[in-house]
């Protein structure tokens, strides 16, 4: 084997973790200060380096060579792009010219459609709302990785809620060294966020961080954003119209309080109940100053692979941010502007289209949650009659070669969604698996979440998003997150191979 050069040798010397190939996820990083994750990030590290790279380690004579059957990914449903959007590149592709550099903010003419669409959205400013309020990002966690770098310091606190996209509570400790704190959200506030806590968990946190950082710093560290999800990711809860007192008592904390409200709306045109999708928290003028919203075109358009995200903010804000892609990237790729504008407009033949588009999905993914609910808890928990007969023949179709089904019919004993977490939007459910602890078979015990994981994946190599991953507020229960957007016939597969390993625990 010949010898790497010096200068390679000094790369790997200053990372090791660049010497070894990874099958899984990549090295999720350190905080910028190259210290250690806080408490709550680094749970949420070790599941998600349990689940990306050493499950594979546990690989066996029984499930080598399987494709993995992953529960936990975070794609959306496979639909097509939404058809405004895929005129509007191949046409801009077709006949425009390419060969000049767009704007820092993203292309002006994009921005300016958009803002017509914010409009008729309900968004509201103390002034003229306008494209210097908008600017275009590689996805939103460029989005949210940006915003970090406006408005966070070293050991700032961005507070989110428990539980929460997993993955974003990575980006402010390694974007600016700031620290990540939770809200745990409650069964008896039906998942919601609730107002009073979240004012005496930021004055808790302020207090603490002040008595910390006493003389050490020339700044005091404190609450500077609370990560508002709407609809919530994972738990699909969705605050609209008939939540507007809630809303804007969460903006009045938050106001109050000087902490930005960042309203990640990206799940907003996954909403189930079609007329009343999710309310922007800039939809009061009140709090548009003090809130930054993005969105983008991932979750719900066909088009996660395009990696197109937005922001929505005050003029100050939007500056900081078009100053950090000038100096990184010089500016934002012109195909994401066309394509958002093409979702995001306010012109009668988008409402049509969009109606036209998403009625069939949103029916789609309805009915996989409910097929997942019967696999999960039997047939008889579905309550149309319809609904059941359908999924009884798709569980009969696709199963019956490979699986039970009967035991698929009856559902998985002692396992059950999440008391009150029936999503309203999106494609993940949590399901309670904690009446399986104490159980074993063939060697594994069932203590934990992550004991549970092995299980499952030695046995049917499935993998499931862990509680412990997510900030889950509950740590006595054994929680998993699972999608619903695997075509049906995959979801039957996977849930069934999950109900065909756990009936063997006793």
């Amino acid at each position: 084997m010949s010898k790497i050069p010096d200068s390679l040798e000094r790369v790997f010397n200053q990372n090791p973790t660049l010497r070894h190939k990874v099958r899984g996820l990549p090295n999720l990083g350190i905080r910028a200060d190259g210290e250690e994750y806080s408490p709550e990030v680094k749970k949420i590290y070790d599941a998600f380096s349990i689940y990306g790279n050493d499950l594979y380690k546990l690989e066996n004579d029984r499930i080598r060579g399987l494709e993995t059957r992953s529960l936990g990914g975070g794609s959306p449903m496979k639909t097509p792009i939404f058809p405004l959007c895929k005129e509007k590149m191949i046409d801009f592709i077709s006949f425009d010219d390419m060969s000049e550099y767009p704007l820092a903010a993203g292309d002006e003419e994009a921005r300016k459609e958009i803002v017509e669409y914010l409009l008729k959205e309900g968004f509201k400013s103390p002034r003229i709302l306008n494209e210097d309020n908008i600017i275009f990002t590689v996805s939103s966690t460029q989005a949210f990785n940006i915003i970090m770098k406006v408005i966070a310091r070293p050991y700032d606190v961005i507070l989110m809620t428990g539980p929460n996209y997993g993955l974003f509570t990575f980006v402010p400790e390694r974007s600016v060294g700031a620290t990540v704190e939770i809200l745990p959200l409650d069964e008896n506030d039906d998942w919601y966020v609730n107002p009073q806590k979240l004012e005496a968990r930021i004055i808790e946190i302020n207090k603490k961080s002040a008595e910390k950082y006493n003389g050490k710093l020339n700044y005091t560290p404190k609450v500077v954003a609370f990560l508002n999800e709407n609809p919530h990711n994972p738990l699909g809860k969705v605050m609209n119209n008939n939540n507007r007192e809630l809303l804007d008592q969460i903006g009045e904390v938050c106001l109050r309080n000087g902490v930005f409200v960042i309203d990640d709306i990206i799940y907003r045109d996954l909403t189930f109940d079609r007329e009343n999708l999710s309310l922007p928290m800039a939809s009061n003028e009140k709090y548009f100053d003090n809130t930054i919203t993005m969105t983008g075109l991932s979750k719900c358009y066909g088009l996660a692979a395009l990696r197109s995200g937005m922001i929505v903010a005050n003029e100050g804000i939007i500056r900081g941010i078009r100053n950090y892609i000038f100096q990184t990237m010089d500016s934002s790729p012109i195909l994401q502007g066309k394509a958002l504008a093409a979702a995001f407009n306010a012109s009668s033949l988008r409402y049509e289209e969009y109606d036209n588009y998403f009625n069939p999905i949103i029916k789609e993914y309805k009915y996989r949650l409910e097929l997942l609910k019967a696999l999960i808890e039997g047939l008889d928990s579905i309550e149309d009659k319809k609904t059941r007969e359908a999924i009884e023949l798709d569980i009969k179709n696709y199963a019956s070669n490979n699986f039970n089904v009967f035991d698929l019919m009856e559902g998985i004993p002692n396992v059950h969604f999440v008391n009150n977490s029936m999503p309203e939007s999106g494609f993940f459910a949590l399901l309670d698996y904690t009446s399986l602890r104490g159980k074993s078979a063939d060697g594994r015990v069932i203590n934990s979440e992550i004991e549970l994981l092995k299980y499952m994946y030695e046995q049917e190599k499935i993998k499931i998003i862990l509680g412990q991953s997510i900030s889950y507020p509950n740590e006595d229960q054994l929680i998993g997150r699972v999608t619903t957007a695997l075509e049906r016939d995959e979801l039957i597969d996977h849930v069934g191979a999950m109900n065909r390993c756990l009936r063997k625990l006793r």
